[in-house]
Order: structure tokens, then C-alpha cells, then sequence
């Protein structure tokens, strides 16, 4: 491994987390929004365009965070416990 796959590998998983930490917050948001309206039927249609948009986000940046985990620990680098913890979130999240 090389200098440059390190902090490419690095690089690629910082941008990971912080989409995901993005997405997380988006989720969030939405569920917020979705408490909020009047009628179940408003939620159902709310989760069926919008709410869903923002679960696929938040799956897809969960599936970026593993991907890029693997190949940070494949160069052999070691990841602060902060890190692991949204590593392990997005782990959760897929597996659901």
C-alpha cells in the first residue's frame, strides 16, 4: 500500500461519513415532517414520493459507508472510535 491508497481510502470514507451523517439528518427531517401532518393517507403519500427519496439516500450513503470501511481497513488503517460508530449505524441501517 502506498502513501497515496492510504489517504485515498482515507479520503473516500470521510466523504462516506459525512454524506451519511447528511443523510441521517435528512431522515430525521422527514420523519419530522411526516409526524406532522393531518391524515394517514398525507403520510402514506408523503413516504411514497418525498419520505422515500430520502430512505434510498439514506441507504445508499449507509452502503458507500461499508464500502468505503472495507477498503480503509483493507489498507490497513485503523479508524477513531467515532468513525466506527457511524460505520457501525450504517451497518445497522442496512441490515434492517
Amino acid at each position: 500500500m502506498t502513501t497515496r491508497d492510504g489517504a485515498a481510502a482515507t479520503d473516500r470514507l470521510r466523504r462516506a461519513l459525512l454524506a451519511f451523517q447528511a443523510a441521517q439528518t435528512s431522515l430525521l427531517s422527514a420523519h419530522r415532517k411526516a409526524k406532522a401532518l393531518a391524515s394517514p393517507a398525507e403520510v402514506e403519500r408523503f413516504w411514497s414520493t418525498h419520505g422515500g427519496r430520502v430512505e434510498a439516500g439514506q441507504r445508499a450513503a449507509a452502503a458507500e459507508v461499508d464500502a468505503a470501511f472495507r477498503v480503509f481497513s483493507a489498507a490497513g488503517l485503523v479508524a477513531d472510535a467515532g468513525d466506527r460508530h457511524l460505520v457501525t449505524e450504517a451497518r445497522r441501517h442496512l441490515a434492517e
